[in-house]
């Protein structure tokens, strides 16, 4: 049963990038301009647009990267489907059933995505979801030491356990711009220095003013905005804040090219306004899984012939077996 809403699903995901594949740009041509000949017949720019509108996003990419040869491939298909259709070949099998699974799979997933997106989701749904997840909704307002060093890369030519290839790079990259020599040890050594007089009770300020080293926070006192769930900050950034209660202090967090020292100044909930179109979508989305696991109970098989399903046999009896 897992497997067959999985591959559900995967339909639908299919059907999804078909149905909003953007027609290609195709610059200032008005749509009645007449752009090519094909099979001697006039062909304008509107018409391809037209057909480009549902094509998939493979047939996109294709008429992006050579666009000449992307019409000749759609007048082709049209003229073999149009023969096969007079000669009857879709009412032959098995090509009768095959394109009756795929229609019935295109429906499929048309109801599918129609069940999310026209699920009706009121102010008042909205709202009650919104208290009922306060928790999932704070921001921290937060000032921060940046205590920095030059990023060093491997010279082995292997990559740590803990760093991926991308962080090497990054490494490699900032290295070349970083304008300390401290090294990564003596950062991290200055931190947590840092952070012990700061629980102990130094002046963050004052720590603030003497040691950060990011000129526009530092400016401004250390004020570094807020940080919420949706903010770009990372992952380990985002839960170290906000476990925190206002006035306590982070360890020293280690990012590509530095050490932050995160105070959080105060804690509030983002405003319900700010989360509208996220929470409506869990809504549709809680609902749409609900609704799914309904259709796939009711359509669960009661096994009445064990054999048949543990030894499954597509061909049908008396068929010749295959040499």
């Amino acid at each position: 049963m897992k497997y067959c809403l999985a591959l559900v699903l995967a339909c639908t995901s299919l059907f999804m990038q078909n149905l909003f594949a953007q027609t290609p740009p195709a610059g200032d041509v008005p749509d009645n301009a007449v752009v090519a000949k094909v099979d001697g017949k006039d062909v304008t720019a509107g018409e391809i647009r037209a057909s480009m509108m549902f094509m998939p996003q493979e047939f996109i990419k294709l008429f992006q990267q050579n666009p000449k040869y992307a019409v000749q491939q759609l007048f082709m298909l049209r003229y073999l489907a149009e023969e096969a259709e007079n000669t009857k070949l879709g009412e032959q099998s098995p090509l009768k059933e095959q394109l009756a699974f795929m229609r019935a799979n295109s429906l499929a997933s048309a109801m599918i995505s129609h069940e999310h997106n026209f699920f009706p989701v009121s102010g008042q749904m909205i709202k009650e979801f919104y208290d009922r997840n306060q928790a999932r909704y704070q921001q921290a307002k937060i000032k921060v030491i940046y205590i920095a060093f030059k990023p060093t890369a491997p010279v082995t030519g292997s990559v740590p356990d803990d760093r991926s290839l991308g962080d090497v790079a990054r490494a490699l990259s900032e290295g070349s711009l970083s304008k300390t020599q401290r090294t990564e040890e003596e950062a991290r050594k200055l931190a947590e220095d840092l952070v012990k007089q700061i629980r102990g009770g130094a002046d963050f300020g004052k720590l603030v003013n003497d040691y950060s080293e990011d000129a526009a926070s530092k400016a401004a006192g250390g004020d570094f905005g807020l940080v919420n769930t949706n903010s770009s900050y990372s992952a380990d950034v985002k839960k170290a804040v906000l476990a925190l209660k206002p006035g306590e202090v982070t360890d020293p967090l280690r990012q590509s090219n530095a050490f932050y020292i995160i105070r959080v100044e105060d804690k509030s909930a983002q405003p319900v306004g700010e989360l509208t179109a996220q929470i409506g979508d869990e809504i549709r989305q809680a609902h749409l899984n609900e609704w799914l696991s309904g259709v796939s109970k009711r359509f669960d098989p009661a096994v009445e012939n064990v054999q048949f399903f543990t030894q499954p046999q597509l061909t049908p009896p008396g068929t010749p077996a295959p040499k």
